[in-house]
């Protein structure tokens, strides 16, 4: 089950070639390390009724997302790029975006050693939208 590849381009997959993984030991991207993180502040969506917090990993882009339902520890989705999670940053629905567009990422579970770890105090949040 751990086949590993390489992949060319930020854009998401389609769905013939994204790959889920709900258990076991896996080893997915390349790009993604579990030893070095760069991880923003954890940002809670309490207007959601689906995602209860979020935050990115600047290093591995990968953006970490727990749920309200508290069924598993959540998802990282690989190789989200930054623009990418600002757009879920700044979507009026969470659950929506996931839907629409993270679910077209590969993605796996969140460990419990991911949810606890330490963000990196010199991240902080997103700044609000400026319009003009």
């Amino acid at each position: 089950m751990g086949a590993s590849r390489i992949k060319t381009s930020l854009a998401p997959h389609s769905q013939s070639q994204r790959l889920k993984v709900h258990a076991g030991k896996y080893v997915h991207d390349e790009a993604f390390n579990e030893e070095q993180h760069d991880l923003g502040p954890w940002t809670h969506a309490p207007a959601s009724t689906r995602v209860d917090a979020y935050r990115y990993d600047y290093q591995n882009q990968a953006l970490q997302v727990t749920w309200r339902n508290g069924k598993n520890h959540g998802y990282v989705y690989l190789q989200v790029p930054y623009e990418g999670y600002r757009s879920f940053a700044r979507a009026a629905s969470k659950g929506r975006y996931v839907n629409s567009s993270l679910n077209g990422f590969d993605y796996r579970l969140m460990t419990p050693d991911e949810v606890q770890a330490d963000s990196n105090a010199e991240r902080g949040p997103l700044g609000s939208r400026v319009r003009g």
